[in-house]
């Protein structure tokens, strides 16, 4: 995930300080449990099942995981994709839930081609919200293929998203221009919700996003959905452990 880079490059400070692991997505095979250990809905999690969650330190063979923060992973869900699904799904998740989305709303996404926004997206339109994703030109055929409507980075965009239609709502998933462009659309605070342009939050007074919704249980559902098709989250490059730098280069 983005945030494991910023750690890795001391963009934001490591707790507790290096030399430590890093990394929270993972997806694996459970192999010991603690006494009772249950999933979010109360079953046994058993010894050989196929999990996936969040885990401190999860860019390593092995990890300790926390039983609350796990979901089953479904046969048709693959191990590459659920493995990355943790943190930026259940972001996307908390940002419907910090500022909902209808078949009333047209919803602006700064930053629609990342793993955020992307997740994102997708629930916003299953919600029925119509979406307009800022994205560079090389994944405008991917917002299309998902029902986005992309538009480009950069000055005018205010300008460009009123051709498109009157936005109501604005996720900022990559930094201010969408936020800014929100304020220039005369889109309210209220309905403006901000994961990466910090500094934005107590200047323009946009909500920063909650996490009460960043559950095992609504990781479950991220996880069924995708398994049935009904939602799509590309996997860009994979990489074995031991090329972890590599992997890390091409993230920045």
């Amino acid at each position: 995930n983005p945030f494991d880079g910023k750690v890795r490059g001391g963009f934001i400070p490591s707790s507790p300080p290096f030399p430590r692991r890093i990394g929270g997505d993972f997806a694996g095979t459970v192999e010991a449990v603690g006494a009772d250990a249950r999933y979010w809905d109360g079953a046994p999690i058993r010894v050989g099942e196929e999990v996936l969650g969040r885990a401190d330190g999860a860019i390593a063979e092995r990890v300790i995981a926390n039983a609350a923060d796990l979901a089953r992973r479904p046969a048709h869900l693959p191990v590459e994709v659920a493995g990355g699904l943790n943190v930026a799904g259940l972001t996307a998740m908390s940002l419907l839930a910090t500022v909902p989305v209808g078949a009333s709303d047209i919803l602006l996404i700064g930053g629609a081609a990342g793993g955020v926004g992307l997740m994102a997206a997708q629930l916003a339109i299953a919600a029925g919200a119509r979406v307009i994703g800022t994205a560079s030109g090389r994944n405008h055929e991917l917002l299309r293929s998902l029902g986005v409507e992309p538009v480009g980075y950069g000055e005018g965009l205010a300008t460009r998203v009123a051709r498109l239609g009157k936005a109501t709502t604005v996720y900022d998933c990559h930094g201010r221009d969408a936020l800014d462009a929100g304020v220039a659309l005369g889109v309210p605070a209220a309905r403006m919700v901000a994961i990466a342009a910090y500094a934005a939050l107590e200047e323009l007074g946009v909500h920063n996003v909650e996490r009460a919704a960043r559950t095992a249980g609504n990781l479950a559902d991220l996880a069924d959905r995708i398994a049935r098709g009904k939602l799509v989250l590309p996997v860009a490059a994979t990489y074995p452990l031991r090329e972890v730098i590599a992997a890390f280069k091409a993230l920045e």
